[in-house]
């Protein structure tokens, strides 16, 4: 087998490959990515990443001179091919399934594995689909995904829930403290479905997913999701269980709410993030964000063993002063996704219960986000101060 790729044609497809590839694994064939000669069309290699849970499937213009499969390391094919200069790169694969890498006055020569060893894939069709912009399936994703667990005990907490119902694709992610929801009204044809997608599969997606109006498309099959952008074909398993009636959760009602610029903010609860995370005592204590609203003010402070932070800034505010305290990387977190909105509002009940950030009203119509969301946060106890 013998095939010349492209230089950057090859590494554009090689980064979000070897990025799904586990980097150590008992089973050889999985940590490497397959090449498979000729791909969906003549003149292609397809390339496939796959770690038995989620996986990636695009497709590289090459110069195919024998055709065949075989599967090469993820990271050693990368740092390679990463490493020579711009221009053709050959691959060859002799009987004895050594791979012969060459380009410009570069040589390496590693091993690689019959094709027929990669595990086999699920089927990358489903029976439901949705289309809609990138842009949009951006920002429901990162206003959602911000919130999610890691590593849960709890399954569904490692994922994003998706609903479709009446023509509205609603997101939620969840981790017990926090809570981002977002909905978009995706089409009238849009079929009715709910499951929960990996937080993992969602980050990489979002890797190729650009700020633009050109379409991807979702695909749900009864196991797997599949999300089609552009030359690139993410797939996952879903997430199996029951998600919780996130509508509890979120306050029907509010006593107080509060206007002020996202920008100022966000750059105000950085700043105090400084001192809540302990940066200046050099210790790994934590302390939490202190924000007294009051009728024209917001007072923003922290104190802990390496130092203090003060400052104010401007709010309008309706109802009674509040003082509230919050674990502070969950609020910068909560702002950062709420950036595309110049102002933002933050609904209060009591200094125990969560608040609600939202985009405030007004504005030029057509500058409006589709994207409806709700960001909520648990606040912290004080201990009294």
């Amino acid at each position: 087998m013998k095939i010349i790729f492209d230089r950057d044609e090859l590494l554009t497809a090689l980064i979000p490959a070897a990025s799904i590839a586990p980097g150590k694994n008992t089973i050889a064939s999985i940590e490497g990515i397959l090449f498979e000669c000729p791909g969906d069309e003549p003149g292609e290699c397809r390339i496939t990443s796959y770690d038995m849970e989620k996986g990636l499937r695009t497709c590289v213009p090459a110069k195919i001179m024998s055709g065949g499969s075989f599967i090469i390391n993820s990271q050693n094919i990368l740092q390679i091919v990463r490493s020579m200069p711009c221009g053709e790169i050959t691959i060859d694969i002799d009987e004895a399934n050594h791979a012969k890498i060459t380009g410009g006055n570069s040589f390496f020569e590693i091993s690689s594995i019959p094709g027929d060893s990669f595990p086999a894939l699920p089927l990358l069709t489903g029976e439901r689909s949705y289309k809609l912009p990138q842009y949009i399936f951006r920002s429901l994703v990162m206003k959602t995904s911000f919130a999610i667990a890691q590593n849960s005990a709890k399954p569904i907490f490692n994922g994003v829930y998706f609903s479709v119902e009446n023509s509205v694709m609603k997101c939620v992610g969840c981790d017990g403290s926090r809570l981002g929801y977002a909905e978009y009204e995706i089409g009238s044809d849009a079929p009715d479905a709910s499951f929960i997608v990996p937080g993992r599969i969602l980050i990489e997606t979002l890797k190729n997913i650009k700020d633009t109006e050109d379409d991807m498309e979702i695909f749900l099959a009864r196991k797997h999701v599949i999300f089609k952008v552009g030359e690139y074909t993410y797939f996952s398993r879903l997430i199996d269980g029951e998600y919780m009636n996130y509508k509890r959760i979120i306050p029907e009602t509010f006593e107080r709410s509060a206007y002020v610029n996202t920008e100022t903010f966000l750059k105000a609860a950085e700043r105090a993030l400084i001192v809540t995370e302990d940066k200046l005592g050099g210790s790994s204590s934590k302390t939490f964000i202190k924000l007294e609203f009051a009728e024209n003010t917001l007072k923003i402070s922290s104190a802990s063993t390496g130092g203090s932070v003060y400052e104010e800034i401007p709010v309008s505010m309706n109802g009674d002063e509040l003082v509230i305290g919050f674990n502070c990387r969950f609020l910068v977190d909560a702002l950062k996704v709420a950036e595309d909105s110049e102002t933002v509002c933050i609904k209060m009940n009591g200094p125990l219960m969560g608040i609600c950030i939202e985009a405030a009203n007004g504005g030029d119509e057509e500058k409006k986000d589709p994207v409806k969301y709700t960001l909520f946060v648990m606040p912290l106890r004080m201990n009294g101060r």
